[in-house]
């Protein structure tokens, strides 16, 4: 299990290197830090938030670690995104919880801080091992409020059922040796983190959200393993099981290094750097995707309520079209598709009404005067038409387009033109 190297490194430091941690990372901060100790039903928990921009990223540390575990990492993001790095309870300067340890709770608990913060949804976290599976029940529980996920050298359920098929007997003596080493404050959590292992599985199994995801496996070789996971065999599983977990998303990256162990905030503060980089423009890119779908249903499902209006209600319609273009917010590209739709339809009263709209927003569009004069066109407006298809043809030349495309708005032109001498 990844708590072998988290505590061996964690119980290594001596308080003031911990504290000295804490400076360096408060000295990083933007204007906008903000320094905490929020109260969570009578506890205290240590918070702190920096950094300005869209993304707000929620970072959650490993087994036996503190908010210092993000100190080489946090001064790279906070000048283009918002961040929140927090000490669990019994870590760093955080109050202990007084019942036992679940991912449940510390959900309960990150909510709290977040609440306390002022962050909104939704959020892009960062889970370093044990912290992997906190961020994953946390992201279950609240599917709507998570942007995308950035899991760092992850702990895995599974992991120490296929480390028994690789050699039980070591195993179960370095799970042992780390029980008699672990001091009193961290052993409930290591129980807790035990019991997931033996089971294979996190409680209350549920669905991941589908959202923008990076996986970060250190494959490190090791000349001397001294535990069971670094030798070949482990890490071969290790990397396996991260692939496996990083395919079940449908846009998600699986980066691997070499030149990490399992502190690759640590090692190379760069390459984590980038990938939450990427993970907050894919999910900036989901988002602008599922706002647009949202807004092409709404403005369909408008639409059709203004095409069953009586036909005396003509002005009904116009103000009616008005009102839901201006609310969808939607380009030219997408309008101009619609009008398409409904002349398709047979339509065109409506689908004129929208392409007048383009008209007047994208002034310097041929292809907004050439698409109004087709469905005039097509209203039996020859004359209205002719007017649009020349519009488009000066603008045409303005903008320099394809010759290809000039001698369709001419042809339109033409066909303008003979319909008004028929």
């Amino acid at each position: 299990m990844t708590v072998h190297t988290s505590l061996r490194r964690s119980l290594s430091r001596k308080a003031s290197l911990m504290l000295a941690s804490l400076i360096m990372l408060t000295g990083t901060a933007q204007a906008q830090l903000g320094e905490r100790m929020v109260d969570v039903v009578g506890r205290r928990l240590h918070a702190i938030s920096m950094g300005q921009g869209e993304s707000t990223v929620v970072f959650e540390a490993g087994f036996s670690m503190d908010l210092s575990s993000w100190r080489k990492l946090v001064p790279l993001l906070a000048p283009e995104a918002k961040l929140l790095v927090y000490s669990r309870a019994g870590h760093g300067q955080s109050d202990p919880m007084q019942q036992p340890p679940s991912l449940a709770r510390a959900g309960a608990d990150l909510q709290a801080v977040l609440a306390d913060a002022g962050l909104k949804p939704p959020y892009l976290l960062v889970g370093h091992s044990y912290g992997a599976l906190l961020i994953r029940d946390f992201a279950a529980r609240h599917p709507e409020q998570i942007a995308g996920l950035v899991f760092v050298d992850p702990a895995h359920e599974k992991l120490d059922l296929s480390l028994r098929q690789i050699d039980a007997a070591r195993l179960q003596a370095e799970r042992e040796d780390l029980a008699r080493r672990a001091p009193p404050a961290f052993r409930a959590d290591l129980a807790l983190i035990n019991t997931l292992m033996d089971a294979g599985q996190l409680p209350e199994p549920r669905q991941l959200p589908d959202v923008p995801t990076a996986v970060l496996s250190s494959t490190k070789r090791y000349a001397q393993p001294q535990v069971l996971l670094h030798t070949p065999a482990g890490m071969q599983t290790w990397r396996r099981l991260h692939s496996e977990f990083a395919a079940q998303f449908s846009n998600s990256l699986h980066i691997t290094t070499s030149n990490s162990g399992h502190f690759i905030q640590n090692d190379e503060p760069a390459l984590l750097a980038d990938a939450i980089r990427q993970v907050a423009k894919m999910a900036a890119e989901q988002a602008r995707v599922k706002a647009r779908q949202q807004a092409l249903q709404a403005l369909n499902s408008s639409l059709q309520a203004i095409a069953a209006l009586p036909a005396d209600a003509q002005a009904e319609r116009e103000a009616r079209t008005l009102s839901a273009l201006q609310a969808s917010a939607l380009g030219e590209a997408d309008i101009n598709e619609i009008a398409y739709r409904l002349l398709g339809a047979q339509q065109p009263t409506l689908a004129a009404s929208l392409l007048r709209w383009n008209v007047q927003a994208y002034p310097q569009s041929d292809n907004a005067a050439d698409s109004l004069g087709e469905a005039l066109l097509t209203l039996g407006q020859p004359a209205q038409a002719e007017a649009q298809f020349q519009r488009a043809l000066e603008l045409a030349a303005i903008n320099k387009r394809n010759p290809r495309v000039t001698a369709g708005y001419q042809q339109h032109l033409d066909a303008a033109r003979a319909a008004l001498k028929r």
